[in-house]
């Protein structure tokens, strides 16, 4: 269990790194470049749905818990959507950012939840940052700024802020994992003694 949090904490790491730089060239250039990331992120995605699908093949112990194997196929099927088809997807280019922001992050509640059942210091950050990161995700989705520019670059900053945000838990959650492990093992040597 702590490999598989290990390996997705840092795999989530890698992909926020690369998702802030995104939003740096949003905030730069918004117009100029929406075609050309459309198609980086759809590389991207086929990167990580690959891994996600190779992953859930390799792990075969803990495969009850893991849904390596569907991510990844939702991870390749959009990212051929992204490289394929980008100039249709230009025009919900910030419903797609939004998406992602929003998907990132259900995951990151998910992750909370689950630390505070074992008893995770942190869970309560985790959750916040996750909520005010899908609420951001939202925002960006409901385009109240009605200006494709000023949508673009406001996206942009949403997504280095809630980048920013799931990097700081990354560690925290990484920082933790000892602590966390052995609260895993007494709860499963107190359930086989009950």
């Amino acid at each position: 269990m702590k490999e598989i949090i290990k390996r997705r904490e840092l795999k989530g790491i890698l992909v926020s790194l690369l998702l802030i730089v995104l939003g740096v060239f949003l905030m730069m250039k918004p117009l100029e470049i929406v075609n050309t990331l459309i198609k980086i992120m759809g590389i991207i995605l086929l990167l990580c749905g690959f891994l996600d699908s190779l992953n859930y093949f390799r792990d075969k112990e803990d495969r009850i818990l893991n849904y390596g194997l569907l991510k990844g196929l939702m991870e390749l099927s959009i990212g051929i959507l992204f490289i394929f088809k980008f100039e249709a997807l230009t025009n919900i280019f910030t419903i797609i950012i939004g998406l992602i922001i929003i998907f990132i992050n259900v995951s990151k509640l998910q992750l909370s939840l689950n630390l505070k059942e074992i008893g995770g210091d942190n869970w309560f950050v985790g959750t916040l940052i996750s909520v005010l990161s899908i609420i951001l995700g939202i925002i960006v989705i409901l385009d109240p700024f009605n200006s494709v520019q000023v949508l673009i670059m406001t996206s942009g900053a949403i997504l280095i802020v809630s980048e920013i945000s799931n990097i700081i838990y990354s560690i925290l959650v990484l920082s933790r994992l000892k602590k966390i492990d052995s609260k895993i093992k007494d709860i499963v040597v107190k359930e086989i003694k009950e």
